[in-house]
């Protein structure tokens, strides 16, 4: 009896010791495949969309107006609210302020201003934009278009004209002078807009 429990012990070591083999090797596979393809929660950043969003932000800006098919009306105009010089487009509040946020908070599927104890101002400075007005719209989606996501979101501003609301009021203000833009994109259909405002000209 004692020597057929020692034999069936071994069979059992062999049984297990083929399993972490095989386990082994699963888990070789699998890191292999993670670091051969690329992650599918990786942000796209979609460039022309947030060039789009310039325009339609400067639209309103000067006193036109967006139509529903994301068509400018009257640029420049003042025609449909009081004319403010349009803002200037910064490449390095776009690349180093607004594209990090927007791809932050899409990854972290979350739609404001401040996380993990980050702010406007404190995303500002870091890039040595200090001393200066800041501000920051932020849009999201989880089902338009980017296109179609940007043309809605800049609407909805404009429509808090009507009781004066923060996005409306910051599209206008006479005090900025510059802006940078980060849309961010997932493959399963999430988008962020971040508009960042800023006080001086800044290319």
């Amino acid at each position: 009896m004692q020597i057929a429990v020692r034999q069936q012990g071994a069979a059992e070591g062999r049984r297990s010791a083929h399993v972490h083999v095989a386990l082994a090797t699963l888990l070789a596979f699998a890191m292999l495949a993670m670091v051969a393809v690329p992650t599918a929660s990786a942000p796209q950043r979609v460039s022309s969309i947030e060039r789009y969003a310039h325009k339609l932000v400067n639209c309103i800006r000067t006193g036109g107006k967006i139509s529903h098919s994301g068509t400018c009306i009257g640029y420049g105009s003042g025609r449909y609210s009081p004319y403010r010089a349009p803002l200037k487009f910064s490449q390095k509040i776009s690349n180093k302020v607004a594209w990090p946020w927007a791809q932050r908070i899409v990854r972290a599927n979350v739609c404001g201003h401040s996380l993990g104890g980050s702010t406007v101002d404190r995303r500002f400075a870091i890039v040595r934009l200090r001393g200066d007005r800041t501000g920051e719209n932020v849009g999201c989606s989880s089902a338009w278009s980017p296109r179609r996501m940007v043309v809605t979101m800049v609407r909805w501003w404009t429509a808090e004209r009507a009781y004066n609301g923060w996005h409306w009021r910051q599209m206008k203000d006479r005090s900025f002078r510059s802006a940078g833009y980060g849309f961010a994109k997932l493959g399963n259909g999430r988008t962020r807009l971040v508009v960042n405002f800023y006080g001086k000209p800044v290319g």
